[in-house]
């Protein structure tokens, strides 16, 4: 959250739920504000990148009502849905796997046989149950990286990544989310997002050059293609790796 994001949602705040509410909440503003302070500066960055909470920036945001973001709608969600129901078709996908699956609005025009959500945020699970309350393909669960362990019980040919890497602020969060990503596939990982390193002034944004990472952490996935974003205003591409057989 920028500052200016910082500074409009504390007058939402005391809008709605008035000086009590936004005293309930002076504890969390200023753990924004502090971590905002931290980013700001190249020497302190690196603290900041510990200390920040994807966890609870995620729940909060999705508790207060606020959706996925800009790249979960419009022409751009029409763009992702195109491209992964026509390679879920032409590769004979069966089963899919996604960490990161949000509010579930991008799913909305999902055509898989199977479909498996994952997500960090208590609110956008619920929400997620309740919008597909009737939809027997789709299974949702939470995700907690540091306590996820998985030998084998979620296991999907394709596994998914939205716009979801850059949002993995602290080295931990994303190496463990990798892991469990690519150890979830039997044959493909497709990941949409930036692959280049830069800070930004929003706090929950870190761009990472996550292709690097992919070479020297899964030597047993090439990376067999990638597709540039139609969107010129949008940061991120498809990024599709296939696990070497035998």
């Amino acid at each position: 959250m920028s500052k200016a994001a910082f500074a409009r949602r504390a007058v939402e705040i005391a809008m709605t739920e008035g000086p009590r509410g936004l005293a309930s909440r002076t504890t969390t503003f200023l753990r924004w504000r502090i971590l905002a302070l931290l980013e700001a500066n190249e020497r302190t960055r690196p603290l900041y990148y510990r200390l920040f909470d994807s966890t609870s920036y995620w729940e909060q945001r999705y508790a207060d009502s606020r959706d996925s973001g800009p790249g979960s709608r419009g022409g751009h969600r029409q763009f992702k849905a195109d491209f992964l129901n026509t390679f879920v078709d032409e590769n004979e996908v069966e089963t899919v796997l996604e960490f990161g699956c949000g509010d579930g609005v991008q799913i909305e025009l999902a055509e898989y046989p199977s479909y498996i959500g994952l997500e960090i945020s208590e609110s956008a699970i619920q929400e997620c149950s309740e919008r597909f309350a009737t939809d027997e393909t789709k299974s949702f669960f939470l995700y907690d990286p540091p306590y996820f362990v998985n030998r084998g019980a979620l296991e999907a040919e394709l596994v998914l990544s939205l716009e979801v890497v850059f949002h993995l602020v602290d080295d931990a969060t994303f190496e463990k989310t990798m892991h469990d990503m690519f150890e979830a596939s039997s044959k493909y990982v497709i990941i949409f997002s930036s692959n280049h390193n830069e800070p930004t002034p929003e706090l929950h944004v870190r761009h990472r050059r996550f292709t690097d990472y992919v070479e020297d952490e899964f030597p047993n996935f090439d990376l067999v293609e990638k597709i540039e974003n139609e969107y010129e205003n949008r940061v991120s591409d498809f990024y599709v790796y296939e696990k070497q057989m035998g």
